[in-house]
């Protein structure tokens, strides 16, 4: 009796193993047979299609949940239900004034600070950049920040600077110690702010090159070389003319000015001036919107091809295999949710605007409309990727009933569901037909390519990424070829995904920062501009819970599967460093090659790098216009000069009066994180708009030895080092329909 009792005990035992198994093998993205390795369909524009994989199956249709999905019981939350038809649609719900910057150059030590997190982590090349944010350098370190399609940041050795404000008309910057430079093009249109501990400088908003630098002993230095700026205290203004410098010395109270000439320019003002040269100049800006930034990269990362159908298209330098959205990494966006970090050297402007599709045995990106009917102000987005989701197979396995996730690059003829705004309390799949039912953006192009509706083909689907519903978002995970038991369980989502963030989704690198970048306490700026209050992290993730709640949506949250194996690779998934902490600057798993570009002309300048500060003022004695002097409020007469110049009432950025004047007797004082008090209010008129001209663009002139613009062309590419060696592009993005990136 007992021996038979024991054998009917080793038979279900074994039963249950083959089922464990099974589950398993179904939610893994191991190499195996999938979409991806069946022969591939001509699937080239103006080609017609070729046969479906037969192997794929009937896909799922809308209303019917695949085999063996878990279902939730009355009143509980579980996995999404079908998406009811209708809901949000077209870009208004999505508009977003908040910004997005991209850090589009590093050289050495770099390292950010998200919001009110209190973690720095080191700083990746194409990492968005939002109000609230923080950006230091270490010792010979470098950053280049490209705030929109016109405004650029630059930071030296040993700097720090605060994004207080970017939205659509207004950016603020708060510098706090260092050297930075602010360019500003000619196309530019929002009102630019960047603010000391003593002063605040306001730049002519188009056309112009300024370089602030907040020495040791507390003195700010302004110069101007291209342009005209004013500098405010609470007490008054001065303005500072080109060629021209301005030393500010003392507290924000009782602070005094001195107007001298400008030093020479010396290695920092060319290496900006090579920058500027660099993306103003760009072949790319012949093929893409004049709105995009990041379209400077493409010249030496890929080809321009005309296609009959779509115009130019571009091919990027990638090897064979290579799909778009599947070397990077998801992070959290206040304003964004999930965004895309690509890992790629040229990695933003495709990412965030145009389509992908199947073009000459790889892939094409498909810029969209250039002017589009007269003038097209395109639509920045976190990704251009429709996302699934499949779930624990009816075994339990999983996190919150869901065993992975899995994103596909949309065609210029698909319908495209946003994730925020007015999108992001939508919880819902649908099946693989009729997604124009369920509102979202439509195509950028009627007819056009829909990489959606040839899923089922070979070299379609093996572009779909998936990686483990417990590593989504969960900082540096290899993503994988979604298999093809993956695939035919997929149901497409209709609006958010249910992850939600943990700390280590703010970190775009996933690594630690280096000790020399990590700058604790707190800091007072005077500033004009009300700085932004973003929410704060712990509120978001709240409100994202709750949400999910209302939908009877299971949760699944970013890293809780990271100790298992599965999805791919996990490296170092939300290292970050607590300011005052003696963590060390971890390297990558992947070096970048991109990151040595260039590296001997940035190397050959390091040593100038160094005492740019102390060399900014000490040729700059003679030559000034009188000693120092208190702040005051200027005369009707110099106002009405001053409009004058900048061309009248009509978009004058200095037609504007001075804090004291006005009435105003409020400080402007600001800390690291945004938190302002009353500030006097200066009277900043809109620009006039100027667009770009169709043509390529002229090179400002800068003082100086003529030196031609260096050479950032680019090798292969994996995960950027982050905190070190050099890594370069361009971008930040403009977004019209509402956002400005």
């Amino acid at each position: 009796m007992k021996n038979r009792f024991l054998a009917s005990f080793a038979i279900l035992a074994l039963i249950f193993a083959g089922v464990l198994c099974v589950s398993a093998r179904a939610q893994t993205t191991d190499e195996g047979k999938g979409p991806s390795e069946q022969p591939s369909a001509p699937m080239e524009i103006g080609q017609q299609q070729g046969p479906q994989n037969p192997q794929a199956g009937p896909p799922p249709q809308p209303g019917v949940p695949p085999p063996g999905s878990p279902q939730a019981g009355p009143g509980q939350a579980g996995p999404m239900g079908d998406a009811e038809p209708g809901g949000p649609s077209g870009e208004g719900p999505a508009a977003n004034e908040q910004g997005v910057a991209r850090i589009s150059m590093i050289h050495g030590a770099v390292s950010t600070q998200r919001g009110d997190s209190g973690d720095w982590s080191a700083a990746i090349l194409n990492q968005p950049v939002v109000g609230g944010d923080k950006v230091s350098t270490g010792e010979g370190g470098r950053a280049e920040l490209q705030l929109d399609f016109a405004n650029i940041l630059r930071l030296g050795t040993n700097s720090k600077a605060n994004i207080a404000n970017l939205t659509k008309d207004k950016i603020q910057i708060q510098v706090g110690q260092g050297i930075a430079n602010f360019s500003a093009f000619k196309e530019s249109e929002t009102e630019p702010e960047i603010d000391t501990p003593n002063v605040a400088v306001h730049p002519a908003h188009n056309d112009g090159v300024f370089r602030i630098e907040v020495r040791p002993d507390g003195d700010t230095l302004v110069i101007v070389r291209k342009g005209e700026a004013q500098i405010s205290t609470p007490k008054g203004i001065a303005e500072v003319h080109q060629g021209e410098m301005a030393t500010v010395r003392g507290t924000v109270d009782d602070a005094q000015y001195k107007i001298s000439a400008a030093p020479n320019a010396d290695g920092w003002d060319r290496w900006n001036s090579d920058r500027d040269h660099m993306i103003r100049n760009a072949q790319a800006w012949k093929h893409t919107n004049h709105y995009y930034t990041g379209s400077e990269d493409l010249d030496a990362n890929g080809t321009w091809q005309s296609s009959p159908d779509y115009g130019e298209v571009w091919v990027p330098n990638e090897p064979e295999g290579w799909v778009p959205y599947r070397d990077g990494n998801w992070v959290w966006e206040p304003s964004y949710g999930w965004t895309w970090v690509g890992y790629e050297p040229w990695g933003w402007a495709p990412y965030h605007y145009g389509r992908w599709m199947v073009y000459g045995g790889g892939w094409a990106w498909w810029p969209g409309p250039v002017w589009g009917g007269g003038f097209y102000r395109p639509f920045w987005a976190p990704a251009y990727v429709s996302f699934y989701g499949w779930g624990g197979f009816g075994f339990g396995f999983g996190w919150g009933g869901w065993g992975g996730f899995g994103w596909l690059p949309i065609g210029p003829g698909d319908w495209f569901h946003p994730w925020w705004g007015g999108y992001g309390g939508r919880f819902g799949l649908v099946g693989r037909g009729g997604y124009g039912r369920y509102g979202g953006f439509a195509p950028l192009r009627a007819s056009g390519f829909s990489t959606v509706g040839h899923i089922n083909d070979a070299r379609v689907g093996g572009a779909m990424s998936a990686v483990n519903a417990g590593r989504f978002g969960a900082g540096r995970v290899t993503a994988s070829a979604a298999t093809h038991e993956q695939l035919s369980g997929a149901r497409m989502m209709a609006g958010n995904l249910p992850v939600v963030p943990s700390r280590a989704s703010l970190s775009a690198s996933g690594r630690a920062a280096a000790p020399s970048t990590v700058r604790a306490g707190s800091q007072s700026f005077y500033g004009t501009q009300n700085t932004a209050r973003t929410e704060s992290f712990a509120r978001q993730t709240t409100q994202l819970r709750q949400s999910m709640q209302q939908n009877h949506v299971s949760s699944v949250q970013a890293g809780r599967g990271m100790s298992g194996s599965g999805f791919g690779e996990e490296r170092g998934a939300g290292t970050t460093t607590r300011a005052g902490a003696g963590a060390g600057s971890g390297s990558g798993a992947r070096e970048n090659s991109e990151a040595t570009r260039s590296a001997g002309s940035e190397t050959a300048r390091s040593s100038e790098a160094g005492t740019e500060a102390q060399r900014g003022s000490g040729t700059a004695e003679g030559g000034d216009r009188g000693g120092f002097r208190p702040f005051t409020p200027p005369s009707h007469s110099e106002s009405a000069e001053a409009a004058g110049r900048s061309g009248g009432e009509s978009g004058s950025y200095w037609g504007r009066t001075s804090a004291s004047s006005a009435g105003s007797q409020g400080r402007g004082y600001s800390d690291g994180y945004g938190r302002g008090s009353s500030r006097p209010q200066l009277n900043m008129r809109q620009p006039v708009v100027q667009p770009r001209s169709s043509g390529g663009y002229r090179a400002p002139s800068y003082g100086g030895a003529s030196r031609s613009a260096p050479s950032y062309g680019g090798g292969s590419h994996s995960a950027p080092s982050g905190g070190g060696g050099h890594a370069s592009g361009g971008g930040g993005g403009h977004s019209g329909g509402g956002g400005h990136r």
